[in-house]
């Protein structure tokens, strides 16, 4: 058997799930926020770790897009009056 016919469609599968992950990384990139809307979405993440803690799926995935709901929840209150 030839090793080369082994080794690309390996290489091909983990370079796909590293552009997949790179990607994921990338659309969640935190949303710029001013240091109170940071400390304060940070011990809201913090406080969802602690509750979430024995979950299977909370990842730092998980935890970035935590962060960005809370701010653009923070975002849309101060817009609504």
């Amino acid at each position: 058997m030839n090793i080369k016919s082994i080794v690309v469609p390996v290489v091909s599968g983990l370079l796909f799930l590293f552009v997949l992950g790179v990607g994921a990384w990338v659309m969640t990139a935190p949303l710029a926020a001013g240091e109170v809307e940071t400390k304060r979405c940070n011990e809201y993440v913090d406080q969802l770790d602690m509750l979430k803690r024995y979950n299977w799926f909370w990842t730092p995935y998980h935890r970035r897009m935590a962060f960005n709901d809370c701010l653009t929840r923070k975002l849309g209150e101060q817009k609504q009056p």
